[in-house]
């Protein structure tokens, strides 16, 4: 877990803290439910979840179905909290995974930025540095291993891992989606085929399957083809998203999908309407559109749509450069790399692994054209790096942020946290899979806030200058 999201875990826990005395606070007997929170945990002491603390401690919590306890749960796992939203108490909790089955193929992006696409029971799985995984590691993923997935589907139907845990047995796999390709007797949910002429569709609304439908589809691992993808169900549920009351909150942390326009879109399977008293924290309605991560809460109006009072876009990808040092200011502690200006702290990993050796590396004994590797996030105005390392001089240079600036630029140039850089036709593009697609699409694709990852190799230290030779959209 880096540096960020533990500092957002305190502030929300001291919040939390700050709140719990009092004639308000979360410290109360519940009372009627009044809203409902959808997004990943974000940490316990109660159970955090889209920033906010609920009080636990009388909830009813399931599992997959199962009763459960709050030790049960994990940090990362995408769970319901519903409420009284007053006490901020939570009467139920229930966590439902994605995928649980096994893991087919494993395609490394960026290994040291935690990003890589796997095949879990025929699901595209996305996984990046802000998933945590428990008994495993990215690295010791192994096609075979059967995984238990919980994260939130981005348009496309790729599943954006929050959690990722090993399992030594599945009694059942299991998938949540949306149905695809519905006959009476299969259906398909992303890459899986699923054979319903033995299942249980006694729990479905008339007893069938339909398009569109988000439901839960089981089956015993005697019945998985790998090859097709095939899984033979034995049970088919609903798992769609309950639509609340007209005036109930309603709060979700998750990838808009079945974007219209800024103010219609979806979040978490829930219908989500912008309006001109929304307010738009880290980016505006020109940022939204389909696979933006966002944090939106507000109330639902009579037909069920939650109209937002606030937006915020929840841009996760770690900030990165590598290249030489163009300049060191002593008074902020911060160097300058391509244009990113990095902020060092006590914090900053350094660490000298060029021929020079130097350890304990400090700040006072970085240099202008030193070759360095900076990773970090962004701390409100600042770039706070969480780890610089300093290596003998390379060839290639790399950068990766958010787009800041698409108007007004000339044909095939962008700026990303300020730097203009420039593409041509030799320039590789490729869509968030790390799949080629072409210059038209790539810039299609762009919008303010959106991260991608721009290579050269080699390099001649002018990012505007010089055309890039990879440019990689990223999902978050």
């Amino acid at each position: 877990m880096n540096l960020q999201r533990i500092l957002i875990l305190l502030v929300a826990t001291a919040l939390a803290a700050c709140g719990s005395g009092g004639s308000g606070g979360i410290s109360g007997s519940g009372g009627v439910p009044t809203g409902t929170s959808r997004g990943p945990i974000d940490g316990f002491g109660s159970v955090i979840v889209t920033g906010v603390a609920f009080d636990s401690d009388t909830a009813s919590i399931t599992k997959d179905g199962e009763p459960a306890t709050q030790a049960d749960l994990s940090v990362g796992q995408l769970i319901e909290v519903q409420g009284d939203f007053e006490q901020r108490v939570a009467t139920t909790i229930t966590y439902r995974s994605e995928i649980k089955g096994p893991l087919t193929a494993v395609a490394l992006g960026d290994p040291a930025l935690g990003v890589a696409t796997l095949q879990v029971l025929g699901q595209t799985v996305r996984v990046n540095g802000a998933t945590l995984y428990d008994g495993t590691t990215l690295s010791g993923l192994t096609p075979g291993d059967l995984l238990e997935v919980s994260g939130s589907r981005a348009e496309g139907g790729t599943v954006v891992a929050t959690y990722v845990e090993l399992k030594q047995q599945l009694d059942l796999y299991k998938v949540v989606g949306t149905a695809a390709d519905v006959t009476p007797s299969q259906f398909r949910i992303g890459g899986l085929e699923l054979d319903t002429s033995t299942a249980d569709l006694g729990d479905l609304p008339g007893g069938v399957v339909v398009e569109g439908q988000r439901v839960e589809a089981k089956g015993s691992p005697l019945g998985w083809d790998p090859l097709v993808p095939r899984l033979v169900a034995s049970k088919v549920e609903p798992a769609g998203v309950g639509v609340g009351s007209e005036g109930q909150r309603l709060e979700l942390e998750g990838y808009i999908t079945d974007f219209v326009s800024p103010a219609q879109f979806q979040v978490l399977g829930s219908p989500v309407r912008t309006t001109a008293s929304t307010s738009f924290i880290n980016g505006s309605a020109a940022s939204l559109t389909n696979n933006v991560k966002v944090q939106v809460k507000g109330n639902l109006d009579a037909s069920g749509v939650l109209e937002a009072s606030s937006c915020e876009i929840r841009a996760t990808g770690d900030y990165r450069t590598t290249w030489t040092i163009a300049s060191t200011t002593q008074a902020t502690q911060s160097v300058t790399v391509l244009g990113f200006e990095w902020r060092i702290t006590n914090s900053t990993e350094l660490e000298d692994q060029s021929s020079a050796e130097v350890d304990p590396l400090g700040f006072a004994d970085l240099d202008v054209g030193d070759y360095v590797r900076v990773r970090g996030y962004r701390d409100g105005a600042d770039l706070v790096a969480e780890r610089l390392r300093r290596r003998n001089l390379d060839s290639d240079a790399r950068l990766r942020g958010p787009v800041t600036q698409l108007d007004g630029l000339g044909f095939g140039e962008l700026e990303v946290n300020g730097t203009i850089l420039l593409a041509d036709g030799s320039t590789v593009y490729r869509d968030e899979n790390d799949q080629p697609i072409s210059q038209a699409e790539f810039f299609d694709a762009l919008f303010l806030g959106r991260f991608v990852d721009a290579k050269w190799d080699p390099f001649g230290g002018d990012p505007s200058g010089q055309a890039v030779d990879e440019l990689e959209l990223e999902i978050d």
